[in-house]
């Protein structure tokens, strides 16, 4: 009986199961046939649908629909009625087989009462203590398949739901690449795009089925195309990628432009130093250095001097003060210039009236 009753709720469970991916389908039939859907593509009428969609879906799904079948919500609450049925006839052999317990020990207060009144009743009553003992261990095994088959239900719930918290986790950690904040300049102008920007704002990382619905999980939410979240993933890594190689061309372009200066200030340090002390060399050095501090100007509008993207270290920018700096220093060197090449005209103007 309890093998019977197993199979019986085995069988329900089977229907059910093969039923409930209908049941989004069915609602669609629903609509559908009352007129509140106009039209299904390829499909004028809701029976045409449901044999065309529905009755192929459901094959694959291993439930096979009789070509009769006219009333779609019908034949599912008729297949549901049955599932229900099977799952109450394992319930009602449970309390069967309760109820069996109570015989029988309801059978052994019987058997001790009758031990005392029967004494010529004693190998009667062995076997029939064998016989109650094969019994006690047929029921016990029963009971611990019962208890296995339980555990298989529950261990299986329990891989379900932790199937369900890792979609939602891949949902969250996809979204937050998704969102990586693109990265600006000074100036306003972008350097480097996020996921969002590089794939659009309508990507989407969730699964359809062929007829574009949304696939769900038990739990009711999206079930995800886990190639769409490889994709965000590699977007996110070349979104990476692009900001390392930006802030490596930016921080190389800032050190040529520092060196270049700090050349350029030593060469027109030495030339004023020969200049004050009236050294021959100070104009050539001014034409260096002013030379110099002019394409330390033309470098950095190449390299964006003045909307470098990143700050300092301590969080501040000094690209402005950088960028007014540089052209001062290359304003400077152009007046050093000039007052060495007054000063080297000067000199031989004086050298020839002596002369």
């Amino acid at each position: 009986m309890i093998d019977e009753n197993t199979d019986a709720y085995n069988e329900g469970k089977a229907l059910l199961s093969k039923i409930e991916p209908l049941m989004p389908l069915l609602n669609t039939y629903v609509k559908f046939r009352d007129g509140s859907i106009a039209k299904l593509p390829g499909f004028d009428s809701a029976q045409a649908w449901f044999a065309g969609k529905v009755a192929p879906l459901a094959e694959r799904m291993g439930l096979t629909i009789p070509a009769d079948v006219t009333d779609f919500p019908v034949y599912v609450q008729n297949m549901v009625a049955e599932g229900q049925a099977m799952l109450k006839q394992y319930e009602d052999g449970l309390a069967e087989l309760e109820a069996g317990k109570a015989e029988l020990a309801a059978g052994e207060k019987q058997l001790a009462e009758a031990e005392k009144q029967l004494a010529q009743g004693e190998k009667d009553l062995a076997e029939g203590k064998k016989a109650l003992e094969n019994g006690e261990k047929e029921l016990a095994a029963g009971a611990q398949e019962l208890a296995e088959g339980a555990a298989q239900l529950a261990a299986g719930k329990n891989d379900l739901e932790a199937f369900e918290a890792g979609m939602a986790l891949v949902d969250e950690y996809t979204m937050v690449c998704y969102k990586n904040e693109p990265i600006y300049r000074h100036n306003g102008e972008m350097a480097v795009p996020g996921p969002e920007q590089r794939l659009g704002a309508d990507f989407d990382w969730k699964k359809y089925d062929e007829n574009g619905n949304l696939v769900t999980l038990r739990n009711g939410e999206p079930y995800l195309d886990l190639d769409q979240c490889l994709v965000v993933c590699k977007s996110f890594r070349e979104s990476v990628d692009h900001h390392v190689a930006d802030v490596t061309n930016e921080l190389y372009m800032r050190l040529g432009l520092y060196v270049a200066l700090s050349v350029t200030a030593i060469l027109g340090i030495i030339g004023g130093i020969l200049g004050l002390v009236g050294k021959r060399g100070a104009f050539v050095l001014g034409i260096i250095t002013a030379v110099l501090a002019v394409g330390c100007n033309i470098f950095g509008l190449l390299t964006r001097y003045h909307g470098y993207t990143y700050p300092l270290k301590d969080g501040s920018y000094s690209g402005t003060l950088q960028l007014i700096a540089i052209i001062t220093f290359a304003l400077v060197s152009v007046v050093f210039l000039i007052v060495t090449a007054a000063a080297k005209n000067e000199a031989e103007k004086q050298a020839r009236i002596e002369a």
